[in-house]
Protein backbone atom coordinates (compact mmCIF):
# COMPACT_ATOMS: atom_id res chain seq x y z
CA UNK A 1 0.00 0.00 0.00
CA UNK A 2 2.75 2.30 0.56
CA UNK A 3 6.74 3.14 -0.42
CA UNK A 4 9.73 5.06 0.70
CA UNK A 5 12.73 6.75 -1.16
CA UNK A 6 15.42 7.62 0.92
CA UNK A 7 17.42 9.84 -0.83
CA UNK A 8 20.45 7.86 -3.16
CA UNK A 9 18.50 4.71 -2.13
CA UNK A 10 16.20 2.19 -4.18
CA UNK A 11 12.62 2.96 -3.43
CA UNK A 12 10.95 0.47 -1.10
CA UNK A 13 8.08 -0.91 -0.14
CA UNK A 14 8.91 -3.23 2.51
CA UNK A 15 6.41 -2.71 5.13
CA UNK A 16 5.10 -5.09 8.10
CA UNK A 17 1.49 -5.33 9.11
CA UNK A 18 1.84 -4.49 12.59
CA UNK A 19 -1.70 -3.56 13.28
CA UNK A 20 -5.18 -3.90 11.37
CA UNK A 21 -4.43 -0.14 9.94
CA UNK A 22 -0.76 0.13 11.29
CA UNK A 23 2.45 -0.36 9.21
CA UNK A 24 5.84 -0.81 10.02
CA UNK A 25 9.07 -0.20 7.97
CA UNK A 26 13.09 -0.83 9.43
CA UNK A 27 15.36 2.20 7.35
CA UNK A 28 18.70 1.76 6.04
CA UNK A 29 19.82 5.38 6.94
CA UNK A 30 23.30 6.63 7.55
CA UNK A 31 23.47 9.96 8.21
CA UNK A 32 21.56 12.02 11.26
CA UNK A 33 19.96 14.29 8.58
CA UNK A 34 17.73 12.76 5.47
CA UNK A 35 15.21 13.38 2.95
CA UNK A 36 12.72 10.68 2.59
CA UNK A 37 10.33 10.22 0.03
CA UNK A 38 6.56 8.16 1.31
CA UNK A 39 3.99 7.80 -0.98
CA UNK A 40 0.90 5.57 -1.89
CA UNK A 41 1.13 2.50 -4.12
CA UNK A 42 -2.49 1.50 -3.71
CA UNK A 43 -5.43 4.15 -2.99
CA UNK A 44 -7.17 4.34 0.60
CA UNK A 45 -10.53 4.02 1.42
CA UNK A 46 -12.43 7.02 0.76
CA UNK A 47 -12.34 9.51 3.32
CA UNK A 48 -8.65 7.77 5.08
CA UNK A 49 -4.75 9.15 4.58
CA UNK A 50 -2.02 7.77 6.04
CA UNK A 51 -0.32 9.57 9.19
CA UNK A 52 3.54 9.09 8.99
CA UNK A 53 5.93 8.81 11.51
CA UNK A 54 9.69 8.35 11.86
CA UNK A 55 11.92 6.94 14.96
CA UNK A 56 15.00 7.37 15.54
CA UNK A 57 17.21 4.79 17.59
CA UNK A 58 16.97 5.80 21.22
CA UNK A 59 16.90 3.20 24.63
CA UNK A 60 13.10 4.55 24.28
CA UNK A 61 10.80 5.05 21.09
CA UNK A 62 10.60 8.75 20.05
CA UNK A 63 7.95 8.34 17.62
CA UNK A 64 7.54 12.02 15.65
CA UNK A 65 4.85 13.06 13.09
CA UNK A 66 6.13 13.95 9.96
CA UNK A 67 2.90 14.46 7.96
CA UNK A 68 0.15 12.26 5.92
CA UNK A 69 -0.46 11.26 1.97
CA UNK A 70 -3.86 10.71 0.55
CA UNK A 71 -6.03 9.66 -2.61
CA UNK A 72 -5.59 13.19 -3.79
CA UNK A 73 -1.90 14.07 -1.93
CA UNK A 74 -0.45 10.70 -3.00
CA UNK A 75 3.05 11.28 -2.23
CA UNK A 76 4.78 14.00 0.18
CA UNK A 77 8.64 14.78 0.78
CA UNK A 78 9.98 15.32 4.46
CA UNK A 79 13.52 16.06 5.66
CA UNK A 80 13.71 14.75 9.10
CA UNK A 81 16.63 15.81 11.29
CA UNK A 82 17.77 14.39 14.41
CA UNK A 83 14.83 14.67 16.44
CA UNK A 84 14.86 14.56 20.08
CA UNK A 85 14.29 11.44 22.58
CA UNK A 86 11.53 12.09 24.69
CA UNK A 87 9.28 14.66 22.55
CA UNK A 88 6.89 12.28 21.99
CA UNK A 89 4.67 9.90 23.96
CA UNK A 90 5.24 6.43 24.90
CA UNK A 91 1.46 6.07 23.20
CA UNK A 92 2.95 6.26 20.11
CA UNK A 93 5.68 3.54 20.81
CA UNK A 94 2.92 1.18 21.58
CA UNK A 95 1.17 2.13 18.53
CA UNK A 96 3.41 0.33 16.41
CA UNK A 97 3.87 -2.37 18.76
CA UNK A 98 7.69 -0.91 19.81
CA UNK A 99 8.41 -0.64 23.40
CA UNK A 100 12.20 0.12 23.08
CA UNK A 101 14.01 2.67 20.50
CA UNK A 102 15.57 -0.27 18.52
CA UNK A 103 19.35 0.16 16.79
CA UNK A 104 17.80 1.12 13.22
CA UNK A 105 15.39 4.03 12.19
CA UNK A 106 11.97 3.33 11.35
CA UNK A 107 8.93 5.04 9.33
CA UNK A 108 5.42 4.20 10.55
CA UNK A 109 2.61 4.61 9.07
CA UNK A 110 -1.14 4.46 10.24
CA UNK A 111 -3.93 4.56 8.23
CA UNK A 112 -6.69 7.16 9.96
CA UNK A 113 -10.01 8.89 8.84
CA UNK A 114 -8.55 12.27 7.10
CA UNK A 115 -10.66 14.62 10.16
CA UNK A 116 -8.37 12.73 12.68
CA UNK A 117 -5.25 13.35 10.51
CA UNK A 118 -5.77 17.04 10.15
CA UNK A 119 -5.79 17.29 14.11
CA UNK A 120 -2.17 16.15 14.41
CA UNK A 121 0.84 18.37 13.87
CA UNK A 122 4.16 17.77 12.65
CA UNK A 123 7.27 17.18 14.54
CA UNK A 124 9.20 20.65 14.94
CA UNK A 125 12.70 19.03 13.80
CA UNK A 126 10.82 18.17 10.65
CA UNK A 127 9.63 19.89 7.50
CA UNK A 128 8.05 19.04 4.52
CA UNK A 129 9.66 19.93 1.52
CA UNK A 130 7.43 21.43 -0.85
CA UNK A 131 9.04 21.08 -4.16
CA UNK A 132 6.11 22.99 -6.25
CA UNK A 133 6.06 26.24 -3.64
CA UNK A 134 9.57 26.25 -5.16
CA UNK A 135 8.76 25.89 -8.40
CA UNK A 136 5.99 28.24 -8.77
CA UNK A 137 8.27 30.92 -6.99
CA UNK A 138 10.85 30.21 -9.56
CA UNK A 139 8.50 30.85 -12.26
CA UNK A 140 6.95 33.68 -10.79
CA UNK A 141 10.35 35.55 -10.33
CA UNK A 142 11.44 34.46 -14.35
CA UNK A 143 8.00 35.63 -15.28
CA UNK A 144 8.60 39.14 -12.97
CA UNK A 145 12.42 39.32 -14.78
CA UNK A 146 11.16 38.67 -18.77
CA UNK A 147 8.37 40.78 -18.31
CA UNK A 148 10.42 44.02 -16.89
CA UNK A 149 13.36 43.04 -19.44
CA UNK A 150 10.43 43.38 -22.27
CA UNK A 151 8.80 46.46 -21.17
CA UNK A 152 12.08 48.29 -22.19
CA UNK A 153 12.29 46.87 -25.89
CA UNK A 154 12.48 48.99 -28.77
CA UNK A 155 12.91 48.79 -32.51
CA UNK A 156 15.90 49.45 -34.58
CA UNK A 157 14.78 52.60 -35.95
CA UNK A 158 13.90 53.71 -31.83
CA UNK A 159 17.18 53.08 -30.28
CA UNK A 160 19.43 56.57 -29.86
CA UNK A 161 23.08 56.17 -29.51
CA UNK A 162 24.04 55.78 -26.09
CA UNK A 163 27.02 53.86 -23.72
CA UNK A 164 24.27 51.57 -22.05
CA UNK A 165 24.42 48.14 -23.38
CA UNK A 166 21.77 46.01 -25.24
CA UNK A 167 20.32 42.75 -24.92
CA UNK A 168 17.78 41.48 -27.54
CA UNK A 169 14.64 40.73 -26.66
CA UNK A 170 14.95 37.59 -28.48
CA UNK A 171 17.84 35.82 -26.70
CA UNK A 172 16.04 36.73 -23.31
CA UNK A 173 12.49 34.88 -24.86
CA UNK A 174 15.09 32.37 -25.86
CA UNK A 175 16.62 31.80 -22.45
CA UNK A 176 12.89 32.14 -20.60
CA UNK A 177 11.76 29.10 -22.66
CA UNK A 178 14.78 27.38 -21.87
CA UNK A 179 14.52 28.30 -18.20
CA UNK A 180 10.80 27.15 -18.18
CA UNK A 181 11.54 24.05 -20.27
CA UNK A 182 14.33 22.72 -17.90
CA UNK A 183 12.33 23.72 -14.73
CA UNK A 184 9.35 21.26 -15.69
CA UNK A 185 11.50 18.90 -16.40
CA UNK A 186 13.36 18.75 -13.60
CA UNK A 187 12.11 21.04 -10.68
CA UNK A 188 15.91 20.63 -8.70
CA UNK A 189 17.84 21.20 -11.84
CA UNK A 190 19.39 24.37 -10.37
CA UNK A 191 21.29 22.57 -7.38
CA UNK A 192 23.43 20.87 -9.64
Amino acid sequence: MFGYIIAGQLPNTNFERVAETQFLSNLTVTSTSLHIVVFVTEPFPEGYGGAIYFNWPNPEPTWQYLGFISNSKPSAIFKASQLKAGSSTSELGQMFGVSAGGSQPQLGISALPLPEIEQLTAAKDTSAVTVSSNVQFVQTMIESLYNYLSSFAVTQQQMTPSTDHWIKVTAVNQWYERFKTRLTNDPNFWKK
